[in-house]
């Protein structure tokens, strides 16, 4: 996971680095902070699976991070931003004939490394991929005397079998898009979505579905939408 982190920061230096030694050919770097309230939910076919009456609820969360702006014109511009957000979902979840409330919780660090950008005076509308690396997760499960506890074994590790067990992607891809406004005084609002693509457990078609045979690929990926403020530089 340091190794993670390190790769990332390594990566923001080295957009901040080549924006700065464009700065003067190209336009204007900007800067800025922005956090804010983020909805997460699961989609695919198989997100039920998690469920014990199919049923997915969206979880209110938090993100928080920087956005590095360089301005390619009047109208046109490249976004990057790397934020520190949590999201997951909620679900009655079915452990030995016992039915739980259940929370799938997640932590990680999101990278949109290059969103184009349309621009007309103080508004942004963007669009580009971004890269999710897992950093903690959790799910709600049941001892033997009956107390709930969050489950860390789902996060997963160097001893889990798949073919027990399936356990969480550490890296998520997928697409992220916003619209955003700028006032003159450098405050800023704005929203996003991002939809991910990558397939929620890792290596998932090595895991049996209980009561199906064989083998079979579980389509279950994050989803999110996100309102935030924050202020340019």
């Amino acid at each position: 996971m340091k190794k993670i982190i390190v790769t990332l920061l390594i990566l923001v230096g080295a957009v901040v680095q080549a924006q700065d030694n464009n700065q003067n050919q190209t336009g204007n770097t900007s800067f800025a902070i922005k956090g804010g309230w983020l909805q997460s939910t699961l989609k695919g076919s198989d997100a039920k699976l998690l469920a014990s009456d199919g049923i997915i609820e969206k979880k209110n969360n938090f993100f928080i991070g920087i956005s590095v702006d360089n301005s390619l014109g009047k109208y046109f511009g490249l976004k990057h931003e790397l934020f520190y957000q949590s999201y997951g979902a909620k679900f009655n979840r079915k452990i030995d004939d016992i039915v739980i409330p259940a929370t799938l919780e997640m932590h990680s660090l999101r990278l949109n490394p290059i969103s184009p950008t349309f621009k007309l005076g103080g508004l942004q509308i963007y669009a580009g991929p971004y890269i999710n690396m897992l950093m903690y997760s959790s799910i709600t499960a049941i001892d033997e005397d009956g107390n709930t506890y969050k489950d860390h074994s789902i996060f997963g590790s160097a001893d889990n079998d798949e073919e027990d067990q399936p356990y969480l992607q550490k890296m998520d891809y997928g697409l992220t898009a916003g619209i955003e406004y700028q006032f003159n005084f450098g405050l800023l609002v704005g929203a996003q979505y991002n939809r991910g693509f990558a397939s929620l457990f890792d290596n998932s078609n090595a895991y049996g579905i209980e009561g199906n045979s064989g083998r079979k690929n579980l389509k279950i990926y994050n989803q999110n939408i996100g309102i935030y403020i924050g202020y340019r530089f």
